[in-house]
């Protein structure tokens, strides 16, 4: 009768475990999913890095273009991470998007890896089959099925700033210190000698991407974003060049793709503009906000 007892309770602490993981998993992907204002059916996906994050303000483009904006973006993405993510979101919306917005970079297509175990950034949704096979695919199978049975261990901390954001309504780019140059004076001897290699396999990828894009009728803007002009200028010029001729003459020879170089004078020797030599702070998220709303508007009936 007692091992009966002690039996019973267990399953009832049991089943008031997996309650309330359900019932704070819940509020927590509804938090992460308005931050990137996952609730609503947008007309416009803009899709990249945290560069593309820090870049663009949803609400002053939905402001400026008229049209309802996703910003669907992660830290450290490479272009397979961001193939899972274009899967995803276009198996919530397969219908309305008039236009995707796709950061690119000069290491976008190279083999340079920008972070690590990535694929974690992603747990929160993997209740959606696109992102659960990702994860799948990339995860051990023991972290695999914790994080699959345990729904709230699929939240890490850095979560949360965006869960919180999301509920207060926070969407725009806080940071108001700008760039200490004094620390990129470092990078000065490495002008020039980070060669850009377009990896067979990355390139690949790239472009299965924009064909699932373009298959939803979609038009794509390929955004290539700033950076510090010091650590802009750590890049091989001549294979900086080779890798915009090829997104421009893939975007030439595709209907419904274009492709915009963004690292402009005025831009990358702004140090005003930057938070880090890779990311914007608010005033630099305004003035690229600006280009680009312009340009959708510019373009809106315009097909290549």
């Amino acid at each position: 009768m007692k091992h009966l007892v002690f039996f019973n309770k267990c399953v009832i602490l049991l089943l008031l475990f997996f309650f309330f993981d359900l019932l704070f998993s819940i509020v927590l992907i509804n938090g992460l999913k308005k931050s990137a204002d996952f609730n609503q059916n947008p007309e416009i996906l803009i899709n990249g890095s945290s560069m593309a994050g820090s870049g663009f303000n949803r609400q002053e483009i939905e402001k400026l273009t008229g049209n309802h904006v996703t910003i669907y973006t992660q830290e450290g993405v490479s272009v397979f991470d961001r193939y899972a993510m274009i899967n995803h979101f276009f198996h919530m919306y397969p219908a309305g998007i008039k236009t995707v917005i796709y950061e690119v970079s000069p290491v976008l297509l190279s083999d340079t890896k920008t972070s690590v175990n990535v694929y974690t950034l992603f747990f929160p949704f993997m209740d959606d089959k696109t992102i659960n096979s990702y994860i799948k695919e990339n995860a051990s199978p023991r972290e695999y099925y914790v994080h699959k049975i345990i729904r709230t261990t699929r939240f890490k901390s850095r979560s949360f700033i965006s869960i919180v954001s999301g509920y207060l309504g926070m969407f725009g780019n806080v940071k108001t210190n700008t760039l200490d140059t004094t620390a990129l004076v470092p990078l000065i001897s490495e002008k020039g000698k980070k060669e850009i290699i377009i990896q067979q396999a990355n390139r690949e990828i790239f472009e299965n991407t924009m064909d699932t894009i373009l298959s939803y009728n979609s038009n794509i803007v390929l955004v290539m974003m700033p950076m510090y002009y010091i650590k802009f200028q750590t890049f091989n010029g001549d294979s900086y060049k080779n890798l915009c001729s090829y997104f421009e003459n893939y975007c030439s020879v595709r209907k419904g793709i274009r492709f915009i170089d963004l690292n402009h004078d005025s831009l990358i020797f702004n140090p005003g503009y930057f938070s880090d030599q890779l990311h914007f702070n608010v005033y630099g998220q305004r003035r690229i906000t600006k280009i680009i709303s312009s340009y959708i508007v510019e373009n809106k009936n315009k097909s290549n």
